[in-house]
C-alpha cells in the first residue's frame, strides 16, 4: 500500500505536468529552470514548441488587428468631420440650436449647459460665465458620436414639423396660381374676342371693296 502511494504521489508530481506558464517562464530564464533538469528532453522540447507556436498565433493576431485599427482610426476621423460638415448647413438653414445633457458627455470639469448651436459649434457653460465653445469636427469622435445621438431623434421631429410647414406653403401656392391663371386665361380669350369684333370685319371689307373695283376694270 505505502509504495502505491508513493507511486501516485510521483504521478502527481510529474514535471512533464507543468503548466505552460510555468514552462514558459523557465524557457525564458534557463537559471531558474531547475526543475527542468528532471523533464525529459524531447517532451520539453516539445513544449516548448507549442509555446512558440502560440506566441507566434498571438503575434499573427496582434499584426491583424492592428491593421484593422489603424483602418478604423482612420475612417473614424474621416466620417466624424464628414457628418460635422454635412449638419452645419442644416443647422443654418434652420436656424435651431440643440441642447445636450450635460451628464451625457463625460469631461472633467462639470458643465452648466450645454448646446450645439446654428453655427454647428459645441458650447459648454459653466459656473461665474465661463464658455468653452469651438466647432463640433474639432472634439474627440467619442463626444461628436453623443452629440449627434442626442440630436438626431430631435432633428427627425424638426424636420417633419418643417415639411408639413413647407408642404401648407406649396398648397397655398399653388391655389393661388391656379386662381392667377385663370384670371390670364379670362383676360386673354377677352381680348381676342374684342380684336375679332372691331377689327376683324374691316380686312374683309376692304378686300370685297377691291374685288368690286378689280372686277370692273
Amino acid at each position: 500500500m505505502v509504495k502505491k502511494e508513493v507511486r501516485k504521489e510521483r504521478k502527481k508530481d510529474d514535471p512533464i505536468k507543468v503548466k505552460i506558464d510555468d514552462l514558459y517562464l523557465s524557457y525564458s530564464s534557463p537559471a531558474e529552470g531547475a526543475d527542468l533538469e528532471t523533464v525529459d528532453e524531447k517532451e520539453a522540447e516539445k513544449l516548448r514548441l507549442e509555446i512558440e507556436q502560440k506566441i507566434l498565433e498571438s503575434l499573427k493576431v496582434i499584426n491583424e488587428e492592428t491593421l484593422q485599427l489603424s483602418e478604423f482610426l482612420i475612417e473614424d476621423k474621416k466620417l466624424a468631420k464628414e457628418l460635422c460638415r454635412l449638419i452645419k448647413p442644416i443647422l443654418k438653414h434652420l436656424n435651431i440650436s440643440f441642447p445636450i445633457p450635460s451628464r451625457a458627455i463625460p469631461i472633467p470639469e462639470k458643465s452648466d449647459q450645454i448646446i450645439l448651436n446654428e453655427d454647428g459649434h459645441l458650447i459648454f457653460t459653466y459656473e461665474k460665465g465661463k464658455v468653452n465653445s469651438k466647432p463640433l469636427d474639432e472634439y474627440p469622435s467619442e463626444i461628436i458620436l453623443i452629440v449627434f445621438l442626442n440630436i438626431i431623434p430631435k432633428l427627425g421631429r424638426l424636420l417633419r414639423l418643417y415639411r408639413k410647414k413647407v408642404g401648407m406653403r406649396v398648397n397655398i401656392f399653388e391655389k393661388i396660381y391656379r386662381e392667377l391663371d385663370n384670371a390670364n386665361r379670362a383676360f386673354s380669350n377677352s381680348e381676342v374676342n374684342s380684336g375679332e369684333s372691331l377689327g376683324g370685319p374691316k380686312p374683309v371689307e376692304e378686300n370685297g371693296i377691291k374685288k368690286i373695283l378689280f372686277s370692273k376694270k
